[in-house]
């Protein structure tokens, strides 16, 4: 089922996020999410994973399914490595050489032993995508997942996105069109 934002609207003191808003992220499809910087993105994504209530309106579609999710901020456990913050929200058939692989193949394989704190910002959005392919889930939110990476690097992480969630309902927030058009994506334009 497509998820959809019904006159969603939101604010925050006398700030207007969100007014009215209507969309639709299409089932088994990667959605791109795109507007200027301030208008909402964010706060649609955090309304449509129910971190959040709307002030009115509604989310249609997002009932019974599983989220996983990747936020602005990395939100590791800063003393693990990057194995550990990846376990932390597999299924127990994921085995640590599964885990491994994945994170070699994002590049990351001659730090598996060392606490994320001292990894690089792009290390750790890896870790962190990475983290939200394991884990169990109909629905993949991805909030700016590209941020951080060079042109090189990005291209290889959209590629494994692209593996990883044939088939899934995954909604990507970013500021760059050559993305959503990278991940054959449906546009979703907020303002």
């Amino acid at each position: 089922m497509d998820i959809k934002l019904k006159h969603v609207s939101k604010q925050f003191g006398q700030k207007i996020v969100l007014k009215d808003l209507n969309a639709i992220f299409l089932e088994g499809r990667v959605n791109c999410l795109m507007g200027a910087s301030g208008i909402g993105k964010t706060t649609a994504v955090n309304i449509i994973m129910g971190l959040m209530e709307p002030d009115s309106g509604e989310v249609l579609g997002r009932q019974g399914k599983q989220i996983t999710a990747v936020f602005q901020e990395d939100r590791l456990i800063e003393h693990w490595n990057a194995v550990k913050n990846v376990k932390l929200v597999c299924d127990k058939g994921v085995s640590e050489d599964i885990i491994k692989q994945e994170l070699t193949i994002l590049g990351i394989k001659d730090s598996f032993d060392k606490p994320v704190i001292n990894f690089s910002g792009g290390m750790r959005r890896r870790v962190a995508i990475v983290r939200a392919m394991l884990a169990k889930s109909d629905l993949i939110i991805l909030d700016e997942p590209f941020r951080g990476l060079d042109e090189a690097l990005k291209m290889q992480v959209i590629e494994y996105i692209k593996q990883r969630t044939e088939g899934k309902t995954v909604i990507i927030v970013t500021h760059d069109k050559e993305d959503a058009v990278q991940l054959n994506a449906n546009l979703v334009m907020l303002g």
